[in-house]
């Protein structure tokens, strides 16, 4: 999630073989909202990664060993082409990256920690699309004196805003400045889909889907043309979301999920629409929390879209 519009989070960037770079994504455990998404990748790898239909048509997405997606794998009938990448707080490169450093002026043991991955990496290794993180949230601490992001004084939502891993959806390689965009699930038939997850990590999990703004849902809080749900206060939507600005968790129990586009609504109802035409990518983010630190660690396996 995220919070103040002129705060824009771009967590470490991981990207497969030749190249990558990645986003962001944010949150905050309570009041206001947070950064999402990711990277654009390179090439598809070691070649191991690849798709599969199941007997009910649907579509399973395995990255390669690098954690890169590409359009010309195998059986990856949907069109979705991206790295898996992880973020934090504490990371990134580019302008609004090391929020809770650079903006929030915490300490590195104050901040959000990635273990695994290795956020300096340019890849995100993984078996057969087991994909694997573990680390440690903040606990969300008083502001520094003068600081009016969210949650200030008492309270740096804005800048402890936790980790987490995700996955972009239609992203271009060959440089870390390469291009994201869009991915339309319903010129694939796609109205949802299933992840298998080992265990729920105790802090929790909001399953994002971070969008592109229109320009006039920018406008309305003051962003430029083009901007997108990284950028804007409510942070991106979510399974879950109740529409009120309470951000609770999403749902997730250990095993099999399933997650429509019917069921993903913005944390807050009227500053912008979930449409599944700006989709920009999926991220699982551990929220900071202004209780204690969470440790979690957890797996991200057989991410399959469904079909009507």
């Amino acid at each position: 999630m995220k919070t103040f519009t002129n705060l824009m989070l771009v967590p470490m960037a991981i990207a497969a073989a030749m190249a990558a770079a990645a986003c962001d994504s944010a949150g905050d455990d309570g009041g206001d909202g947070g950064d999402d998404t990711g990277g654009s990748g390179g090439s598809s790898g070691s070649g191991t990664g690849g798709s599969s239909g199941t007997g009910t048509g649907n579509t399973v997405i395995i990255p390669s060993t690098d954690g890169w997606v590409d359009r010309m794998d195998v059986g990856n009938d949907v069109g979705v082409q991206g790295a898996w990448y992880p973020y934090g707080d504490q990371y990134g490169t580019g302008g609004g990256a090391k929020k809770c450093l650079l903006v929030g002026m915490h300490t590195p043991e104050e901040c959000s920690r990635i273990d695994t991955p290795d956020p300096t990496m340019m890849a995100f290794p993984n078996t057969g699309g087991n994909m694997c993180t573990s680390g440690s949230v903040a606990q969300v601490l008083d502001c520094p004196s003068g600081l009016m992001t969210s949650g200030c004084p008492n309270d740096d939502f804005s800048n402890m805003w936790g980790a987490g891993i995700g996955w972009d959806l239609n992203a271009e390689g060959g440089s870390p400045t390469a291009p994201k965009h869009p991915w339309n699930p319903a010129d694939y038939g796609v109205i949802g889909f299933e992840f298998t997850i080992d265990a729920v990590p105790l802090p929790g999990l909001r399953v994002e889907i971070p969008m592109v703004l229109t320009d006039a849902e920018a406008t309305m809080v003051m962003l430029p043309a083009g901007s997108t749900t990284d950028d804007h206060p409510d942070g991106a939507p979510y399974w879950g979301a109740m529409g009120s600005g309470m951000y609770p968790k999403s749902p997730v129990v250990a095993g099999v999920n399933r997650v429509l586009w019917t069921d993903i609504q913005p944390p807050r109802m009227g500053n912008y629409v979930f449409d599944t035409t700006r989709m920009l990518g999926i991220q699982f983010h551990v929220p900071a929390n202004n209780m204690s630190r969470g440790d979690y660690e957890f797996c991200i396996s057989q991410v399959t879209f469904i079909r009507g």
